[in-house]
Formats: structure tokens, sequence, C-alpha cells
């Protein structure tokens, strides 16, 4: 009878462990997305969203930045899957892509967030911000990008999170949103857009 209890709790605490050793394994995504601007008509003039320079987080992960991992590292061309879409938006004259961009990570349940950090120059334009998709419940993706325009030449362009100053005109684009896998989601702004597309992966 002893020890038959000896080899239940013996059992049940083998169980436990497996347990806490699987909930602790991270599973594995690639985030890709599309950022493009919407050509505004001629007579069409867009009120500015914002007033203050966005101010990026100090945990604002840089991709390929981490050492000995695939862990945030950026999506090669082929790894990429919305280069029809991409394509397509560059034979529209109603928008213009500014950024095609994507990376790996790996995710537990309730983790603190890692907020991937977006910087592109573009002639007159800037767009700055970040990417964080996360778990709670369910899978998430925040979005909070700036899009700043200003009438100085491309060779004098302002870095706003790094000078403070403030361009001619700011629009931010904020939204989190519950996604699903191999769904394509659509972030809008009456400025600018964001495509974006979740898939789960086996580790790199």
């Amino acid at each position: 009878m002893i020890i038959t209890k000896r080899f239940y709790l013996l059992t049940l605490l083998s169980l436990s462990i497996h347990t806490v050793g699987f909930a602790n394994e991270a599973d594995w995504y690639s985030v890709e997305y599309i950022v493009f601007e919407h050509t505004p008509l001629s007579n069409q003039s867009l009120e500015p969203w914002e007033k203050e320079p966005l101010a990026l987080p100090s945990n604002a992960v840089s991709l390929n930045s981490l050492p000995n991992t695939k862990a945030f590292n950026s999506l090669s061309s082929n790894q990429k899957q919305l280069h029809g879409i991409y394509n397509r938006l560059t034979k529209l004259s109603s928008y213009k892509p500014i950024l095609h961009g994507g990376w790996f990570q790996p995710l537990k349940s309730k983790e603190t967030l890692k907020p991937v950090q977006i910087i592109h120059h573009s002639s007159n334009r800037q767009l700055e911000g970040t990417l964080t998709f996360h778990r709670g419940r369910f899978l998430h993706l925040n979005i909070d990008l700036q899009l700043s325009e200003s009438p100085l030449p491309a060779d004098h362009a302002i870095h706003l999170s790094t000078t403070g100053r403030q361009a001619n005109t700011l629009y931010r684009l904020k939204e989190t949103r519950q996604i699903k896998t191999s769904n394509t989601h659509y972030f809008d702004h009456p400025r600018f857009g964001v495509l974006a597309i979740v898939e789960k992966i086996d580790a790199p």
C-alpha cells in the first residue's frame, strides 16, 4: 500500500514537472508587415492628428541586435509572403508603399512586452514607432507608428526621436487588435495604413 502511494505521488510529481516545463516553452512566430501611405487628392487637405513627436519606449528592440539567437532577426526576402500585395500597391495611384519588413519572435503567455522599433526615412517623410506582438489569452498586435512630413529637403531631414524637433505635419496610428495567425490584418488611418500577417512556425 505504501509503495503504491509513493508511486502515485512520484507520478503526479513527474506530470507536474512536465506540465511546468511545457508551459514555459516558447512558440515561434513570424511577423510580417507593410506600411503604406494613402495618396491624397490634389484638393484634399488632412489635418494633423498629433502635435508632439512620438517618443520611442526605452525597451524597444532593434531587429538583428540580439547576439546568438534567431529571435528578432529580420525576415529575408524569400521568407516574406506579402510580395504580391506590395507589388499591387505600387501599381495603384491611391497608395504608396513605405516599408515592407518582418521578424521572427518566440512568444510565451503573459511575458514582458517587447516592442519592435520601426524607423524609416525617405525624402521628406519619416516613419517612426513600434510594432508589438504579444500574447495573453489571445494573440495581439499593437501598432504605434507616426508618419511625419517636413518641408525640408532630404539632406536636412529631421530625426524626431533624437532631436525632439517638430516636423511640419505629424500623423499617428495607434491601435491594439486581437489577431489570428495566417490572416491578413488591416490597420487604417486617413493618411497611412498597415497590413500585417502572423504565422506560427517551427523554431528557426
